[in-house]
């Protein structure tokens, strides 16, 4: 593994073997890695997220805490995960619902996807879209909202 100097990685993260943190990236405690990702520069990555293997997590994305990211998933520049779907300043009801990206997606850049929203394996998301709704596995989805246009060819 590979940690920029300029990165702030808590110690109570674990990183896989192979795993890259670019400059000015955060990555919070209890958060696990797993081997050969890459997470790019000004990334920030909340507490308690799990992030499988080979995952490229590109330049400026947010990823909130308690994100589970499956294997081989790409994050496109400036893609913002949320986990509040209402969001207020000392909100005492507040309950985290962060996303879930299944193995093999791909989520375009400046891409958002909102609370609780699971991205289905093989999925891609296009670029600037904002997911409001599970994405099914092998399913493109993009717009303002993203909506399902294309069911990918699966090469079995």
């Amino acid at each position: 593994m590979t940690v920029h100097k300029f990165s702030d990685v808590h110690p109570l993260t674990v990183l896989g073997t192979g795993t890259v943190v670019y400059q000015f990236a955060t990555v919070c405690s209890g958060t696990i890695i797993g081997k050969d990702c890459v997470v790019g520069s000004s990334v920030w990555i909340g507490r308690n997220c799990t992030i499988g293997k080979n995952v490229r997590i590109q330049t400026g994305a947010f990823i909130p805490n308690g994100t589970v990211i499956e294997d081989d998933v790409f994050i496109g520049p400036n893609v913002t995960m949320t986990d509040d779907k209402y969001p207020r300043s000392g909100n005492k009801d507040y309950r985290a619902q962060p996303p879930r990206l299944c193995s093999g997606c791909s989520i375009g850049a400046n891409a958002t996807i909102l609370p609780g929203v699971k991205i289905g394996a093989g999925a891609m998301i296009g670029a600037g879209a904002i997911v409001t709704r599970d994405v099914l596995p092998d399913n493109i989805s993009v717009g303002l909202p993203a909506r399902t246009h294309v069911r990918l060819a699966v090469n079995n």
